[in-house]
């Protein structure tokens, strides 16, 4: 399989605690998508099925490379011994640590820009997840999701069926 489909349900599920969208992913080969053809007649929800604040608007993506760093997740011993130069980062450029560490933005890879204390998760033979991609409330996608927040998602490659999990964090 060499395409990944990130399927995006902005309807409220029950069993996702967090009350956000659900997100599904389904790894595909793209001889079989070019042999079967794309999906051309989009179902989409009923007015007021959805949750507004998960829905986006169609866009294109345009990626782009960027070094980042962890910010919550940086290991105590390493923050501390960094906590002196962050703080005088944070003054010279006016911005918090995680606006200068992190691209706050959709990514594939990279490091989650955690508004809350970080929550790996870990699949269900023990392994951390490590973080696959963030869908955040950009501009061009017209989202809120909560205060500013966005929905991580995590996969584990230890394990042959590939696993994975998301994490909302408003």
């Amino acid at each position: 399989m060499d395409l990944l489909q990130l399927v995006w349900c902005p309807l409220i599920h029950p069993q996702d605690q967090a009350g956000a969208a659900l997100p599904k992913l389904y790894w595909r080969s793209e001889a079989e998508v070019l042999t079967t053809g794309l999906l051309r007649d989009i179902p989409s929800p009923q007015e007021g099925e959805y949750e507004e604040e998960f829905m986006p608007n169609p866009c294109a993506v345009s990626p782009t490379l960027v070094v980042e760093y962890p910010n919550w997740d940086l290991p105590r011993e390493l923050w501390r011994t960094l906590q002196p130069r962050i703080e005088e980062l944070e003054e010279h450029f006016g911005m918090e640590y995680t606006g200068l560490a992190c691209a706050l933005q959709n990514k594939v890879g990279g490091y989650p820009a955690w508004n809350q204390p970080p929550d790996w998760p870990a699949c269900e033979r023990g392994h951390r997840m490590e973080h696959l991609l963030s869908v955040t409330p950009e501009e061009d996608l017209d989202m809120v999701m909560g205060d500013l927040g966005g929905i991580y998602l995590f996969l584990c490659r230890q394990c042959p069926e590939l696993p994975y999990a998301h994490r909302y964090d408003c």
